[in-house]
Order: structure tokens, then sequence, then C-alpha cells
């Protein structure tokens, strides 16, 4: 059994939070920012006076174990999550509407949330684990999933998982590498989250410089989501490994790495705080006065650092953890037995919770198209013979579709019923080449009110709600779930929702969703899920 004394313990903690604290700050006010920083020290954009859900969500699972004890489940989370936290930001927002439909985990951070279930939001949440099964990184990394599975899926709950089992050794051991190796051995190898981790330490052993590394990174396995969690995770590994354990050196290279920096920041500053314990942290404690700030409903009775690590390392004593004995712990309640296995995710599960839900009924008209018309280009020779009235060898293999051309609908139809925000137009549509169609459904909403509708989009669209032109987009581009959005209006009772889809490359990627609208922007707003479609 490993032992630690508890005012070591205890000191680990503190600087556990603080760095949490600390990192968030730092990296705040350059959140999103997707190039290197030209920041030489953190100390001049450290914003300590932010909220920043790295720790909110951790404040809120400590208040459920406080309650409930060790014996936890990922339900009860998603419970409090939805009482307590506003944040309808991304993949939160989608675990939300999810669960507000009567899905349940493991499987609200799975159903329509397939960009962002790879999500930094899910990693930044290890330490509440980490610390109440120090030394114990096999029941660490099973919290991590009980918490990750909620609003994340692979990549980020391994990334959890990794985080936790690393944060969980250190109160045991100094050696980061060491410990980087101990968190994959939580991450399947063929992963893309593994393999960009190996390549850091590879590179890192290969004295390459952090910032080629970084560079190399982004090249092999970067994304357009600036949250997305492997290369984060990556810019988190180089800043440890590069910043040799010194907490003002592994923010400032956290910090210009870019991308989801109060993240990156935090998790990474977390780690130097493990491993030496605020009391060694020298000067850079004075960059944070001691306290922090929550922006959501999980206040704690101080709002000193200390008082929350000496809160946690209370829980941590009280449960039973079979692995570590605390030398010297204060008496406190007991708080039950670590968890033993969380309900982990299968095929067959998932099925049956989409089961549950009410598809959204969708009518699909079409598909319309011409031939695509372009006169021969006079600087050439002609294909055809002299005075011959065929077209251009590119119109005979291209169709073309626009936006602003009527089609005549018709009254024949395909049916859709969609589960998520996705129309799957290309699922009964099955003629290749380009095209335009029609999507169809009835949106029954409970009051007169404003939304927003939030789209989805590779190709060019127009949205009508009882007739109206609302929405237009004439474009090509890589899809996201928030490529578009605009304001509505809803009326009360039945709305005839019309879109015009067209498809100009090889497959048609649209998906629409509608959000509440209270003044706020709709990245602020939570999805709407009192109305419903016919």
């Amino acid at each position: 059994m490993k032992k630690i004394g508890y005012e070591e313990f205890l000191d680990k903690v503190h600087g556990c939070w603080f760095g949490k604290c600390l990192g968030g700050a730092a990296g705040a006010s350059n959140e999103g920012v997707k190039k290197i920083i030209p920041i030489d020290d953190f100390t001049e954009v450290c914003s300590p006076e932010l909220p920043n859900d790295d720790l909110d969500i951790q404040l809120l699972w400590l208040f459920v174990l406080e309650e409930k004890g060790a014996d936890i489940t990922s339900n009860d989370l998603a419970k409090a999550f939805v009482e307590r936290c506003w944040y309808p930001f991304s993949e939160y927002g989608y675990f939300m509407k999810n669960y507000m439909r009567g899905v349940k985990p493991p499987y609200t951070g799975i159903i329509n949330n397939g960009f962002y279930k790879n999500g930094m939001g899910c990693a930044i949440r290890s330490e509440i684990w980490a610390v109440i099964a120090a030394g114990n990184p096999d029941v660490a990394v099973k919290y991590a999933y009980i918490d990750g599975c909620i609003d994340h899926a692979d990549e980020a709950v391994n990334a959890e998982r990794f985080l936790a089992a690393i944060e969980s050794q250190a109160f045991f051991k100094s050696d980061i590498r060491e410990l980087i190796s101990d968190g994959l051995k939580y991450v399947p190898e063929y992963s893309k989250l593994s393999k960009c981790i190996r390549f850091v330490l590879k590179s890192y052993e290969e004295g390459k410089e952090w910032i080629a590394v970084r560079r190399a990174v982004l090249a092999k396995f970067g994304h357009e989501d600036f949250t997305n969690v492997v290369q984060n995770l990556a810019f988190i590994t180089i800043a440890l490994l590069y910043g040799n354990c010194d907490m003002r050196s592994v923010l400032n290279i956290a910090l210009k790495c870019g991308y989801d920096t109060d993240c990156t920041c935090a998790s990474a500053a977390s780690v130097v705080g493990i491993l030496k314990g605020y009391s060694a942290l020298g000067e850079v404690t004075k960059a944070v006065n001691g306290r922090f700030v929550c922006g959501i409903n999980a206040n704690r009775p101080s709002g000193e650092i200390f008082d929350l690590a000496k809160d946690v390392a209370e829980f941590a004593v009280g449960v039973t953890n079979e692995e570590v004995e605390f030398v010297n712990a204060p008496s406190v309640e007991k708080r039950g037995k670590l968890v033993t296995e969380p309900e982990y995710a299968t095929e067959e599960g998932l099925k049956a919770e989409i089961a549950k839900l009410k598809p959204i009924p969708w009518k699909i008209y079409g598909p319309y198209f011409q031939q695509l018309d372009l006169p021969m280009n006079p600087n050439f020779p002609s294909p055809h013979p002299e005075g011959s009235p065929l077209p251009d060898l590119v119109c005979m293999v291209n169709n073309e579709v626009f936006l602003d051309k009527e089609y005549e609908k018709g009254d024949e139809y395909e049916k859709i019923e969609a589960y998520d925000d996705f129309i799957d137009a290309d699922s009964v549509i099955t003629m290749e080449g380009q095209y335009c169609c029609f999507a169809e459904t009835t949106v029954v909403c409970p009051d007169d009110r404003k939304v927003w509708f939030v789209v989805g989009n590779n190709d060019g669209f127009s949205i009508k709600i009882n007739g109206k032109e609302v929405l237009k987009m004439d474009e090509i581009r890589l899809w996201t779930p928030q490529n578009n959005f605009c304001l509505a209006e809803l009326k009360k009772g039945k709305n005839k929702i019309e879109i015009k889809l067209l498809r100009r490359t090889d497959k048609l990627k649209f998906a629409v969703g509608i959000r509440n609208y209270d003044g706020c922007h709709w990245h602020q707003s939570k999805w709407s899920t009192d109305i419903s479609y016919e």
C-alpha cells in the first residue's frame, strides 16, 4: 500500500486547484486563437476575475459527491448539470438537449453530437477524480468515464482518463515521462489521441524544438475546431515536457501554443501543482490572489482556493481507497467506497436510447436538376464536327442547380424520420451528381416566440417559415454544426418549415436546430426542447 502524509497530500491538492485557477486565468483571454500567441509571460494577460468551466463543473461534481458520497452514477452528474449549470455551449448544449428529450447517460454524449463529442470540455474535469482516487489510477479513470460520457465520447473520454491517471499517479511519482506513459495505458493504442501523444514523446526524446513539434502535431493530427481534444492534449504534453515542471515555463509554452488556451494552461498547471505542491511554487502564486470565481450554481462556503483544497482532500480521506494510506490524516466523515464499474456504452444500448426519441418527420421532394449549360470556349478547337449542335464535353458530364431557380415540386415525396438535427436527403435520393431538393416539416410551438435557427451546411440552402424566407446562403463550404444562423418568429401552434437544399459536390450534409432566444447570442442560449414536429 502507498503511504503519504496528510500535510503533504493537502499541499499537493492545494497546488492542484491553485494550478487549475492560475492556468484558467492565464489562458482565458486568448481562448480560440489558433496561432502562436506572441506573449512571453502569461502574467501579461492573466485574468483571475473570469469564471471558467474548467473549474466550475468540478465544483458542481464536488457538490454531488458531498451530497451522495463516492458511489455516484453518470445520471447523478447529468441531473445536477441540468439543474445547476446554465452552460449551453457546444457539447454541453447537445448533452442537455438529449437529456431533456429523455436520453440517459452514457448516450447523452453520443447522440446528435458528432462534431463536439471529442471536445476539450471533457478532459478539463479530471482533477476531482484524480484527487479522490489519489494513487489509484484504475479507479480515477472509471470516475473519468462516469463523468465524461454524459456529454462526450471516444477521444474526449480517453483524454479525461489519460489526465486523471497522470494526476492520480503524480501524488506518488515525479518523472513526467513516466507519468505520461502511465496515462497512455488507459488510452487505446489505435486511437488518434494515443498516436498523437506518442508522437510528441518521440519528438521530445529526439531533441526537436517544441515549436516544430507543435507545427507537426497540427499537420498530422489537427482539427478545424479549436476545442478538439487531440491537438490540445498534445499542447499540454508539449508544455509539461518542455517546461521542465516549472510552473511559469509550462504556462508560457501552453499559452503560446494557442487553441483552447484556458483549458490547456489549466490542465498543465494542475499537473505541475500536484507534482510540486503549493508550497514549492514560489512567486508565481502572486499571480492569483488565492481566491476562485464560480460562474454557475455551485458556490462553495468559501471562495478561498485553500479551503476548496481542504474540502476535496478531506473527502478523499473519507473514502475507502484500498491503494493508499493517509498518514496523520484528520478524522473526517466517511464517504463510502470508491466506485467499481461504470455503465459503458454499447451499440445495443445506443439503439435503445434512440428508439425512445420521437423522430422529426421530413418530407423530401426531388431531385430536380438540369444539364450544365456552358458555351464552347472559342479559343480552343471544338470536340465535335463542325456545325454540330452538341454541348461541350464538360456539360455532358455535369448537371447544375440554382438556389434562385423555381422548381415545380409536385405531389410525390419520400419520408425521413430524423432522430437528430440532420436531414439526410442522400438516404432517399439515390441519384448521383448535382441536385436540388426540398425538405418540409411542421413545427408545433406552445406559444408565439422568437427563436434562433442554427444551421450546419456544406452547400447552398434557403429556409422559409410559413412562406416567408428567413435565411438564404448560396455557398459551398466545409460542414460544421454552426455555419449559419438567424433569428425567426414562430407562432403559437403549427408552423410550416420549408428548406431548399442544393448538392453540388459528392455529398449533401445539412443540419438545422432551434434554440431559445432570450436576448443572448445563440451560443449562450439553450436548445428548444418544448416544441414538437408533425
